[in-house]
Protein backbone atom coordinates (compact mmCIF):
# COMPACT_ATOMS: atom_id res chain seq x y z
CA UNK A 1 0.00 0.00 0.00
CA UNK A 2 1.18 3.34 -1.00
CA UNK A 3 2.18 5.31 2.50
CA UNK A 4 2.54 8.82 0.83
CA UNK A 5 -0.12 10.21 -0.72
CA UNK A 6 1.06 13.03 -3.64
CA UNK A 7 -0.74 16.19 -3.33
CA UNK A 8 -0.40 19.58 -5.41
CA UNK A 9 -1.39 21.96 -2.74
CA UNK A 10 0.72 20.20 0.78
CA UNK A 11 4.09 18.28 0.83
CA UNK A 12 4.00 15.92 3.44
CA UNK A 13 0.45 14.02 3.18
CA UNK A 14 1.51 10.44 4.60
CA UNK A 15 -0.85 7.05 5.62
CA UNK A 16 0.35 5.93 9.16
CA UNK A 17 -1.22 2.96 8.51
CA UNK A 18 0.12 -0.76 8.28
CA UNK A 19 2.49 -1.24 10.86
CA UNK A 20 2.12 -4.00 14.04
CA UNK A 21 -0.40 -3.24 16.43
CA UNK A 22 -1.41 -5.18 19.53
CA UNK A 23 -3.94 -7.33 18.68
CA UNK A 24 -3.35 -6.54 15.12
CA UNK A 25 -2.23 -4.19 12.14
CA UNK A 26 -2.85 -0.21 11.86
CA UNK A 27 -5.47 -0.10 9.26
CA UNK A 28 -4.85 1.63 6.12
CA UNK A 29 -6.72 4.61 4.61
CA UNK A 30 -8.12 5.83 8.11
CA UNK A 31 -5.35 7.95 9.61
CA UNK A 32 -3.73 10.74 7.81
CA UNK A 33 -0.80 13.03 9.10
CA UNK A 34 -0.39 16.78 7.19
CA UNK A 35 1.39 19.85 6.50
CA UNK A 36 -1.22 22.86 6.39
CA UNK A 37 -4.02 21.53 4.36
CA UNK A 38 -5.65 25.39 3.17
CA UNK A 39 -3.69 25.17 -0.03
CA UNK A 40 -5.16 22.00 -1.78
CA UNK A 41 -6.05 22.34 -5.32
CA UNK A 42 -9.67 20.87 -6.69
CA UNK A 43 -7.57 17.75 -7.72
CA UNK A 44 -5.89 17.32 -4.32
CA UNK A 45 -9.41 17.49 -3.07
CA UNK A 46 -11.10 14.65 -5.64
CA UNK A 47 -8.07 12.14 -4.13
CA UNK A 48 -9.60 13.20 -0.49
CA UNK A 49 -12.74 12.42 -1.17
CA UNK A 50 -11.84 9.21 -3.01
CA UNK A 51 -10.02 8.44 0.80
CA UNK A 52 -13.55 9.15 2.21
CA UNK A 53 -12.49 11.63 4.44
CA UNK A 54 -14.40 12.88 7.44
CA UNK A 55 -12.69 14.68 10.07
CA UNK A 56 -10.10 17.11 9.54
CA UNK A 57 -7.93 18.16 13.22
CA UNK A 58 -5.61 21.59 12.77
CA UNK A 59 -2.94 21.63 15.37
CA UNK A 60 -2.15 25.12 14.58
CA UNK A 61 -2.16 28.11 16.27
CA UNK A 62 -5.18 30.99 16.22
CA UNK A 63 -2.25 33.13 14.64
CA UNK A 64 -1.13 30.52 11.94
CA UNK A 65 -5.24 30.05 11.06
CA UNK A 66 -5.13 33.40 10.35
CA UNK A 67 -2.85 33.96 7.77
CA UNK A 68 -4.19 31.02 5.31
CA UNK A 69 -5.93 33.76 3.44
CA UNK A 70 -9.86 34.59 3.21
CA UNK A 71 -12.30 32.43 1.65
CA UNK A 72 -13.57 28.89 2.45
CA UNK A 73 -11.34 25.78 3.18
CA UNK A 74 -11.03 23.57 0.21
CA UNK A 75 -12.49 21.16 1.94
CA UNK A 76 -15.53 22.42 2.98
CA UNK A 77 -17.27 20.71 0.01
CA UNK A 78 -16.78 17.30 1.69
CA UNK A 79 -18.53 18.04 4.98
CA UNK A 80 -15.92 17.32 6.97
CA UNK A 81 -15.83 17.60 10.44
CA UNK A 82 -13.12 20.21 11.38
CA UNK A 83 -11.28 20.18 14.75
CA UNK A 84 -9.15 22.50 15.81
CA UNK A 85 -6.73 21.70 18.66
CA UNK A 86 -3.76 23.67 19.18
CA UNK A 87 -1.23 21.59 20.49
CA UNK A 88 1.17 24.69 21.37
CA UNK A 89 -0.75 27.30 23.04
CA UNK A 90 -0.68 30.04 25.73
CA UNK A 91 -0.16 27.32 28.74
CA UNK A 92 2.96 25.81 26.67
CA UNK A 93 3.91 28.23 23.79
CA UNK A 94 7.31 29.34 25.70
CA UNK A 95 8.53 25.49 25.19
CA UNK A 96 9.97 25.31 21.56
CA UNK A 97 12.19 28.28 21.94
CA UNK A 98 14.04 26.90 25.12
CA UNK A 99 16.94 25.35 23.96
CA UNK A 100 18.32 24.43 27.16
CA UNK A 101 16.16 21.71 26.50
CA UNK A 102 16.32 18.53 24.10
CA UNK A 103 14.39 19.06 21.37
CA UNK A 104 12.75 15.45 22.88
CA UNK A 105 12.21 17.27 26.02
CA UNK A 106 10.49 20.60 24.71
CA UNK A 107 8.65 17.96 22.93
CA UNK A 108 7.42 15.77 26.03
CA UNK A 109 6.65 19.16 28.09
CA UNK A 110 4.51 20.48 25.33
CA UNK A 111 2.65 17.48 25.40
CA UNK A 112 2.08 17.51 29.24
CA UNK A 113 0.89 20.67 29.62
CA UNK A 114 -1.05 20.87 26.21
CA UNK A 115 -3.04 18.02 27.33
CA UNK A 116 -6.66 19.68 26.30
CA UNK A 117 -5.74 20.00 22.86
CA UNK A 118 -4.05 16.42 22.96
CA UNK A 119 -6.95 14.89 24.60
CA UNK A 120 -9.52 16.32 21.94
CA UNK A 121 -7.19 15.20 18.92
CA UNK A 122 -7.07 12.03 20.40
CA UNK A 123 -10.67 11.67 21.12
CA UNK A 124 -11.53 13.16 17.55
CA UNK A 125 -9.75 10.48 15.83
CA UNK A 126 -11.32 7.72 18.01
CA UNK A 127 -14.79 8.90 17.28
CA UNK A 128 -14.66 9.56 13.82
CA UNK A 129 -16.83 8.06 11.45
CA UNK A 130 -14.51 7.29 8.76
CA UNK A 131 -10.85 8.64 7.65
CA UNK A 132 -8.78 11.42 9.81
CA UNK A 133 -6.38 13.27 8.91
CA UNK A 134 -4.24 15.72 11.43
CA UNK A 135 -1.97 18.59 10.34
CA UNK A 136 0.04 21.51 11.41
CA UNK A 137 2.31 23.94 9.18
CA UNK A 138 4.88 21.76 8.29
CA UNK A 139 3.34 18.19 9.29
CA UNK A 140 6.40 17.80 11.63
CA UNK A 141 6.41 18.65 15.30
CA UNK A 142 3.30 19.12 16.47
CA UNK A 143 1.82 16.11 13.93
CA UNK A 144 4.85 13.92 14.88
CA UNK A 145 4.11 14.33 18.64
CA UNK A 146 0.49 13.34 17.91
CA UNK A 147 0.95 10.68 15.75
CA UNK A 148 4.02 9.07 18.06
CA UNK A 149 1.16 9.05 20.76
CA UNK A 150 -1.52 7.50 19.08
CA UNK A 151 0.59 4.98 17.24
CA UNK A 152 2.31 4.15 20.71
CA UNK A 153 -0.74 3.82 22.65
CA UNK A 154 -2.02 1.15 19.58
CA UNK A 155 1.23 -0.70 20.94
CA UNK A 156 3.34 -0.03 17.50
CA UNK A 157 6.64 -1.14 18.63
CA UNK A 158 9.30 1.92 18.64
CA UNK A 159 11.53 1.24 15.72
CA UNK A 160 7.97 2.22 13.98
CA UNK A 161 7.00 5.25 15.59
CA UNK A 162 10.87 6.81 15.19
CA UNK A 163 10.90 5.56 12.13
CA UNK A 164 7.31 7.65 11.19
CA UNK A 165 8.85 10.71 12.25
CA UNK A 166 11.92 10.34 10.70
CA UNK A 167 10.47 9.96 7.43
CA UNK A 168 9.35 13.53 7.28
CA UNK A 169 13.62 14.35 6.65
CA UNK A 170 13.13 13.80 3.01
CA UNK A 171 10.58 16.47 2.60
CA UNK A 172 12.04 18.91 4.55
CA UNK A 173 13.58 20.80 1.63
CA UNK A 174 10.21 21.26 0.47
CA UNK A 175 8.58 21.83 3.37
CA UNK A 176 10.92 24.70 4.50
CA UNK A 177 10.40 26.65 1.46
CA UNK A 178 7.03 26.10 1.55
CA UNK A 179 6.71 27.72 5.51
CA UNK A 180 9.18 30.80 4.15
CA UNK A 181 6.12 31.59 1.07
CA UNK A 182 3.70 31.74 4.28
CA UNK A 183 2.55 35.08 5.92
CA UNK A 184 2.63 33.67 9.32
CA UNK A 185 6.39 32.82 8.96
CA UNK A 186 8.19 35.83 7.39
CA UNK A 187 8.53 37.80 10.58
CA UNK A 188 9.15 34.36 12.99
CA UNK A 189 10.79 31.96 10.56
CA UNK A 190 14.41 33.36 11.47
CA UNK A 191 13.70 32.93 15.29
CA UNK A 192 13.10 28.91 15.30
CA UNK A 193 15.64 27.42 17.03
CA UNK A 194 17.41 25.11 14.17
CA UNK A 195 17.19 21.64 15.92
CA UNK A 196 13.56 22.52 15.31
CA UNK A 197 13.57 22.37 11.52
CA UNK A 198 15.13 18.91 11.64
CA UNK A 199 13.79 15.76 11.83
CA UNK A 200 15.94 13.27 13.36
CA UNK A 201 15.06 9.61 15.11
CA UNK A 202 17.37 10.26 18.05
CA UNK A 203 14.47 13.11 18.48
CA UNK A 204 11.77 10.39 18.59
CA UNK A 205 13.82 7.47 20.52
CA UNK A 206 14.06 10.33 23.01
CA UNK A 207 10.50 11.45 23.32
CA UNK A 208 9.19 7.65 23.39
CA UNK A 209 11.89 7.11 25.94
CA UNK A 210 10.96 10.58 28.35
CA UNK A 211 7.54 10.08 28.17
CA UNK A 212 7.16 6.01 28.97
CA UNK A 213 10.01 7.15 32.35
CA UNK A 214 7.17 9.81 33.00
CA UNK A 215 4.14 8.03 32.53
CA UNK A 216 4.74 4.11 31.83
CA UNK A 217 3.71 4.18 28.11
CA UNK A 218 1.72 6.80 26.02
CA UNK A 219 -1.50 5.24 27.01
CA UNK A 220 -0.13 6.37 30.65
CA UNK A 221 0.27 10.40 29.04
CA UNK A 222 -3.12 9.84 27.44
CA UNK A 223 -4.32 9.17 30.79
CA UNK A 224 -2.28 11.94 32.26
CA UNK A 225 -4.45 14.11 29.61
CA UNK A 226 -8.01 13.30 30.62
CA UNK A 227 -8.50 9.94 28.21
CA UNK A 228 -10.48 7.20 29.68
CA UNK A 229 -10.29 3.73 28.85
CA UNK A 230 -13.23 3.86 26.59
CA UNK A 231 -12.18 6.31 24.28
CA UNK A 232 -8.97 3.95 24.15
CA UNK A 233 -10.98 1.33 23.39
CA UNK A 234 -12.83 2.99 20.62
CA UNK A 235 -9.28 4.67 19.52
CA UNK A 236 -8.06 0.72 18.78
CA UNK A 237 -11.59 -0.44 17.32
CA UNK A 238 -11.54 2.31 14.84
CA UNK A 239 -7.84 1.97 13.99
CA UNK A 240 -6.82 -1.73 13.92
CA UNK A 241 -7.76 -4.28 12.35
CA UNK A 242 -7.59 -7.71 13.67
Amino acid sequence: MEREIALAGCVNFRDVGGYAADGGTVRWRRLFRSDALHELTPGDVARLRELELATVIDLRSDFERGHDGEGVHPLAELGVRFVHAPIINALNGEIMSDTSLTLAQRYAKILERGGQALAETVASIAESPGTSVFHCAAGKDRTGMVSAVVLGALGVPDADVVADYAMTGRNLVAINARLRNHPAYLSTYAFVPKDAMTADADTMQGLIETLRERHGSMAGLLEHVGIGPETLARLRRNLVAD
